[in-house]
């Protein structure tokens, strides 16, 4: 609730701020009319509002006698973000969501005892009573920006394969640091540091250590519930990108750095082959080939002394690799995509912290927590109306090492096929603005007959349907 007062306070001062210059009759004046004298309210008003109306329905059935669940929230959000004055500005936004539907999303299961995965992060996780004050304050940076060069200090968003918004559900992720960014031509650098981070399913802010199991944290190679919640000791994480785009090439590379805890590196690389027009004037199929890589080391002791507090085993390490090949016209995209991922050890990026885009990324699954793992997807974008209707199918099958190989498999997670749909459509007209998002998805175990029910709730042998409503301007 602070949060929101600070917001209030802060839109209650740029208000009074901009209406300084209201005309006597009650109309404001042109800002950009250069024969009124210059104040700040003028300038201020050049500055613009970002509002966000939000809701977003989900349901998932899962298989005989296991709890099924669903859920039903809506919010609203305000930003405004200043004009530059000198290369300098600033934004500030926030939140508030409500809960208008539940159904057993706090109940545990009984065959297993487990809780909800899904719909509880349309919610406050972490409060199960708190249903109708979920607010919080999101961005609020201030910003200097001189030719090809910015710098960004405080609460913001952020972009990047495995740091991101991960925003499906009300929230998403955003992170408070400090980011520069240089742009010249096809380069496109990034070096940025973070020390607190607020999470999808949260209103609270954490610092990087105490972000660490806000989520569920599965098992450690022990055997036992992994124990490093409260016990990680990191300064914060260091993030350093660089991307290049041409007609033909694009190519990425990212490297995360976690003090104390672990350092991952990603490069990722695609090449389109443009085989120009047909005589009728529609564009040919591009053929598209891609490939991926990625090496993850834990550094010092993982982030505590004590092996069983430790995010990362000391010593551990793993590396992967993907591939992608397929078709592109600019309106209908067909990729094969594969990911391998050694069996030295596990894949471990906190989920906290953003969702990974592998070329085999499907939603509502992740490989974070695995090793061993092939996966083979098939993924279709088609675009009806550009801008305005596409949907999206993703097939595929995904091999992980037995359940009881906990030292590879951190939730234990059996091997499964995926299925999930898209359609989206955007409003035009009058109603611009609004957009329209169906979804659903299905996780089938390859063995299904052989998956306790503790292995199988909210992992495999479900259906999970989405319904979300967005209105900006």
């Amino acid at each position: 609730m602070k949060q929101l007062l600070v917001f209030g306070f802060l839109l209650s001062f740029l208000t009074l701020s901009a209406q300084g210059d209201e005309h006597p009759h009650g109309h404001h004046p042109d800002p950009y009319n250069d024969s009124l004298p210059k104040t700040l309210g003028r300038d201020l008003d050049k500055g613009y509002f970002e509002f966000h109306k939000r809701s977003f329905f989900m349901g998932t059935i899962n298989r005989g006698d296991l709890l099924d669940y669903s859920g039903l929230a809506t919010g609203a959000g305000l930003g405004y973000f200043s004009p530059e004055w000198k290369g300098f500005s600033f934004g500030f936004s926030g939140f508030f969501v409500f809960q208008l539907h539940q159904h057993n999303v706090y109940e545990q299961d009984p065959t297993t005892n487990n809780y909800n995965r899904y719909e509880l992060l349309l919610f406050d996780m972490n409060d199960f009573d708190n249903r109708k004050d979920l607010d919080r304050l999101e961005e609020l940076f201030f910003r200097y920006h001189k030719k090809n060069f910015r710098i960004t200090a405080g609460r913001q968003k952020f972009d990047s394969p495995f740091m991101n918004e991960q925003d499906n559900r009300m929230r998403g992720n955003i992170y408070n640091g400090l980011v520069g960014e240089y742009k010249k031509g096809k380069w496109d650098l990034t070096a940025a540091l973070f020390n607190h981070v607020t999470i999808r399913g949260t209103v609270d802010w954490y610092s990087i250590e105490e972000s660490y199991g806000v989520y569920p944290f599965g098992r450690n190679p022990f055997g036992t519930a992994s124990n490093y919640k409260g016990n990680i000791s990191s300064l914060g994480i260091g993030v350093l990108g660089a991307r290049y785009k041409s007609e033909r090439w694009k190519h990425q590379f990212w490297n995360y750095f976690n003090e104390n805890v672990f350092n991952m590196t990603y490069a990722q690389s695609m090449y389109k082959h443009d085989r120009g027009r047909r005589e009728s004037g529609s564009k040919k199929f591009d053929g598209v080939v891609g490939a991926e890589g990625f090496y993850h080391t834990a550094i010092s002791n993982g982030g505590n002394a004590e092996p069983e507090m430790s995010y990362i085993m000391p010593n551990e390490f793993t590396y992967g690799g993907g591939a992608r090949m397929g078709i592109d016209d600019g309106r209908t995209q067909v990729f094969l995509n594969y990911l391998h991922i050694s069996d030295n050890g596990r894949f471990l990026f906190p989920r906290e912290w953003g969702r990974e885009r592998f070329f085999a990324s499907i939603p509502r699954e992740r490989y974070e927590g695995a090793g061993g793992v092939n996966s083979l997807t098939l993924s279709m974008k088609h675009y009806f109306k550009p801008d305005q209707l596409y949907a999206e199918l993703f097939i595929g099958t995904t091999y992980h090492q037995d359940l009881d190989n906990i030292k590879l498999n951190k939730y234990g997670v059996p091997s499964y096929y995926h299925f999930a749909g898209i359609v989206d459509y955007k409003f035009k007209g009058y109603l611009d603005g609004f957009d329209i998002k169906f979804m659903v998805a299905n996780k089938t175990a390859h063995n299904p007959n052989e998956v306790e029910d503790m292995y199988r709730i909210n992992r495999v042998d479900l259906w999970n349907f989405n319904l979300i409503l967005d209105y900006r301007f």
